[in-house]
């Protein structure tokens, strides 16, 4: 039983003292907010000096077509009401009171660049306003979702880097009337949510007078910046745009290694993806007429370098059907270029197809040797055999002729005979275009089946004397054998010269299709790393400017950090 009626003692106490506090609290705030002591229509007395603080939180969206950033901030003000100062000793040592802050007056604070008609920084009815017995009245105003205009420059689009502006200030109070100034000296970012997008780098927070010429007074008013330094994440924007136009250029260079009408289809069906991609772009990126973004640019870059490749493709085509270049243009090529190219095999392929090399196949030198050679017999051709090569020359005589046997002898001996010939026989000499032949005997005059061979000395072709019935030697016969195989050999060898221009100019043709390759391959290779590796380093950051009062952030430890490094 005591110890209930302890227990009831203590909450009585309580209950009293509540009901006590509510009292004096509600006396407080009637006794403040009379009409006879306060209206909320009428700011207070003096020059209103107003504490201002802006905590970013999050950027929402950058709407790039429509050049607006949508952010969430906490902004919170502070001022000083004299008509809101009591004595706590005579209200039960009140110190801090909460009224409604759509009892009291505050600032008509506005967002200047404002994308809606949103700007007027405005409590809702469940929001508070605290106040303590000095009369500074503090607003802490809950998260707002601001919609600015940022002007965004996209000429490095996708390394692009974005300073945007939130610029409040009051809507009718000139300086005279109320002044601006910062909470804290520095700003804070300590509930910072990141954007997927785009990397907040650093903040920078002034307080500027600006005159309007259209006002009705001349006052300035007090303007306050808060500048946000945002660069975007480009994995985003390389995925989705660069690797597919890298793949479409990879596809062009493969189009040299097939025929020509596909190679004609790939390029146009290339030239329509980038015409895709261009469009495509187009309805996210802003429209800019001072500057064009580096994606759009390189999109360009590559349109270009796939027609100029189609037209490499019909220009070598039309080679190919022209089937022999000029000389300049193969001598070029096969002595030059292809030990460029690394094509060395058709530079030898090539001088293995040269006329000279032609001709000195054809006609080959005798062989060294001094030994009789039997010639074996044809019934349609008389044909003169040596080790590396033959000819052959069509003979002119009846077929009920027998053709004779041929023999060549060594220039050692004067005469040989197929058979046995007496000693006692006479010889006689022959001399053909003034040259000293051989001696014959009568015997050998009177066989006509028998054909005398000389074996020349010097690198020449074989010279034979035959006898034919008119006569021991008919030059007749010999002289027109002679005059066919040269007109053969000379057809044969301008054929052989033309086969192997034609051979050249195709071993031309490939080896400037492989230096084209080379030089395009290098041209993707070097336009690629630079764009996507080097690029990006070398743009001004405009935390390099001077006087510029940054404050940094880094987003891996989510805390401020200091800028000298940056710098």
């Amino acid at each position: 039983m005591r110890n209930a009626g302890l227990i009831l003692f203590l909450f009585e106490n309580c209950f009293i003292s509540i009901l006590t506090a509510s009292y004096h609290e509600e006396k407080l705030i009637r006794t403040l907010l009379s009409d006879t002591n306060y209206s909320k229509k009428v700011r207070p007395n003096g020059i209103v000096i107003v504490d201002f603080r802006l905590i970013f939180n999050q950027i929402i969206n950058m709407i790039e077509k429509e050049q607006i950033m949508v952010s969430n901030v906490f902004v919170d003000q502070k001022w000083k009401d004299s008509r809101l100062m009591w004595n706590q000793a005579e209200y039960d040592n009140i110190t801090l009171l909460r009224i409604p802050a759509s009892m009291l007056w505050y600032p008509d604070t506005f967002l200047y660049n404002t994308a809606d008609n949103t700007g007027y920084l405005i409590p809702q009815e469940s929001q508070n306003m605290v106040i303590n017995n000095n009369g500074i009245v503090v607003w802490p105003m809950p998260l707002a979702h601001l919609r600015t205009r940022c002007r965004m420059g996209i000429k490095h689009f996708p390394f692009d880097e974005q300073s945007c502006e939130m610029v409040f200030g009051s809507w009718s109070h000139t300086k005279k009337l109320i002044q601006y100034k910062f909470w804290e000296e520095h700003p804070e970012l300590p509930d910072y949510a990141p954007n997927n997008e785009w990397k907040l780098l650093a903040v920078k927070q002034t307080i500027k007078e600006q005159e309007f010429a259209n006002w009705i007074e001349k006052d300035p008013f007090y303007e306050i910046n808060f500048t946000v330094l945002i660069r975007r994440k480009p994995l985003q924007a390389i995925y989705n745009t660069v690797v597919p136009a890298l793949m479409l250029t990879i596809l062009t260079l493969v189009s040299f290694f097939i025929p020509f009408a596909q190679e004609m289809q790939i390029g146009i069906s290339i030239m329509l993806a980038y015409s895709v991609f261009s469009l495509r772009l187009s309805e996210d990126v802003p429209s800019q007429s001072d500057s064009v973004h580096l994606i759009s640019l390189y999109l360009t870059v590559c349109m270009c370098y796939s027609l100029l490749a189609m037209t490499w493709f019909a220009f070598t085509n039309k080679l190919r059907e022209k089937k022999r270049l000029p000389y300049w243009i193969r001598w070029l090529a096969l002595d030059y270029l292809a030990y460029v190219v690394c094509a060395t095999n058709m530079h030898r392929k090539a001088t293995r197809l040269s006329p000279q090399s032609t001709s000195r196949t054809t006609t080959r030198p005798l062989p060294s040797q001094h030994s009789p050679l039997l010639i074996t017999q044809n019934n349609n051709a008389n044909i003169v055999e040596y080790s590396n090569s033959f000819y052959s020359e069509t003979d002119s005589i009846q077929n009920h002729h027998q053709f004779p046997k041929l023999i060549i002898l060594p220039k050692s001996q004067t005469f040989l005979s197929e058979q046995n010939e007496p000693a006692s026989s006479q010889r006689t000499s022959t001399t053909i275009n003034g040259r000293r032949r051989r001696s014959l005997t009568p015997v050998d005059l009177q066989n006509e089946t028998t054909i005398w061979i000389r074996r020349g000395t010097v690198p020449t072709t074989h010279e034979f004397i035959r006898h034919r019935p008119n006569g021991p030697c008919d030059n007749t016969v010999s002289g027109q054998s002679t005059q066919r195989k040269g007109s053969r050999l000379k057809s044969s060898k301008n054929t052989m010269t033309s086969i192997s221009k034609d051979k050249e100019s195709l071993y031309a043709i490939h080896i400037y299709n492989r230096l084209v390759f080379a030089m395009f391959l290098l041209f993707v290779f070097v336009l690629n790393i630079y764009t996507w590796f080097f690029y990006s380093r070398l743009l001004p950051s405009s935390l390099n400017e001077q006087n510029s009062n940054w404050t940094c952030f880094d987003e891996k430890i989510l805390s401020v950090v200091n800028c000298t490094n940056d710098k």
